[in-house]
């Protein structure tokens, strides 16, 4: 089977050879390595050049976001490639990572399927600081309506789950790539959680949104919620979900979905005292909805569901 593995890198000059190299050394020899840089203004560019790897393509392109240049490279992806990795441009991965991923979607040819892993937590010098969290509950669609747990830079997607994410009706709105392509294959298709950490996660400063270990990783989190609102992104994800793909869901997916959709204030009074629990650890769900009520009474911004 054909690999794609697709980075979008942004002034990330300081470690990304290292992770190209991670990349190329488990590459297969007809298999690509799509760059998408979103506008960077240091040498990245520059050093992706010397690389000299027929298996590399290059794409310049200007400043869009993360999560857009990750959804424009799947329509980069070669006809020919039938599984889509996506990479960071400042991890490393481990020298069995592409296999791992090959064989969990091995046989799912029909069926859209994201396959994703653990993480190993290192600082800037590669130093093991920890792992990723070990999701106790199985991914499905309930708990991908509030809670991402398949980190991008682990994922891969198979044909049919690139079909599926490609018709995303408005690619601009997406805020997370990760989160948005877990919430629609667990709609219709298949998500494979290894636990076992294929890539040594970089944490520095420049990192998007990160990760850290134990009681760090909340301090994380709220960094990124003082950032953006976490609970504006969930909301867009749904509205833009039910614009997708709201006529082909199950009638208690739809549930579901409309349950989760905050319209004004009794709304967020339903999440806030549901009986069903969605996120992976109690903990999780109960600051869950101390969110909900923090942001609905402070955040004069926020964007009710029923906004266009």
């Amino acid at each position: 089977m054909a690999i794609a593995v697709l980075m979008s890198t942004f002034n990330g000059e300081r470690f990304v050879e290292e992770q190209i190299v991670s990349i190329l050394q488990q590459l297969p020899p007809d298999g690509s390595l799509i760059i998408r840089d979103d506008g960077s203004t240091d040498q990245t560019t520059a050093k992706i050049g010397t690389l000299h790897d027929d298996r590399i393509t290059l794409v310049r392109g200007r400043n869009i976001g993360f999560a857009s240049s990750f959804l424009c490279l799947l329509t980069m992806i070669p006809q020919s490639a039938s599984i889509a990795f996506f990479s960071d441009q400042d991890d490393v991965w481990e020298p069995t990572k592409i296999a791992a991923g090959c064989s969990r979607l091995s046989g799912k040819e029909t069926t859209p399927t994201l396959y994703c892993s653990g993480l190993l937590l290192v600082s800037e010098g590669l130093e093991p600081l920890g792992r990723s969290p070990l999701w106790p509950r199985k991914p499905d669609f309930d708990n991908a309506l509030v809670e991402n747990i398949a980190t991008g830079c682990t994922i891969a997607l198979n044909r049919a789950a690139i079909s599926l994410v490609l018709r995303t009706a408005r690619p601009d709105e997406i805020r997370y790539h990760d989160w948005w392509c877990y919430l629609v294959v667990s709609a219709f298709g298949e998500v494979i959680y290894d636990p076992e950490p294929l890539i040594k996660y970089r944490q520095h400063r420049q990192n998007a949104l990160g990760m850290l270990p134990g009681g760090a990783r909340y301090l994380r989190i709220m960094q990124a919620i003082k950032r953006q609102s976490w609970l504006a992104v969930m909301q867009i994800h749904l509205r833009e979900f039910a614009l997708t793909f709201g006529s082909e869901i199950t009638p208690s997916q739809r549930r579901a979905l409309d349950d989760m959709l905050i319209r004004g204030m009794r709304d967020a009074l339903r999440v806030i005292f549901s009986l069903e629990r969605r996120r992976q650890f109690l903990r999780d769900e109960l600051l869950f909805r101390l969110l909900v009520a923090f942001e609905l009474t402070v955040r004069r911004d926020f964007p009710f569901a029923s906004r266009s």
